[in-house]
């Protein structure tokens, strides 16, 4: 199933610094985080990273500041 506009999404994530190369933090052994896609709900670069990817996909993504928190 793609994700798409009005569905629920549920995801890990473990956020890195690039420059630094360390991990800032992680959804691990906690419960995943949801969304309803294409809602505005999470981050704009973020959300966009989803679009059409499959149920069950990992994937790795740089959001840009200005698609994030600025």
């Amino acid at each position: 199933m793609k994700i798409e506009k009005d569905r629920v999404v549920r995801f890990h994530y473990t956020l890195f610094d690039a420059d630094a190369g360390v991990e800032l933090e992680s959804s691990r052994g906690r419960d995943a985080l949801a969304f309803l896609a294409g809602r505005g709900g999470i981050i704009p670069g973020l959300e966009a990273a989803f679009e059409g990817k499959e149920a069950g996909a990992s994937f790795e993504t740089t959001v840009a500041p200005e698609q994030a928190y600025g």
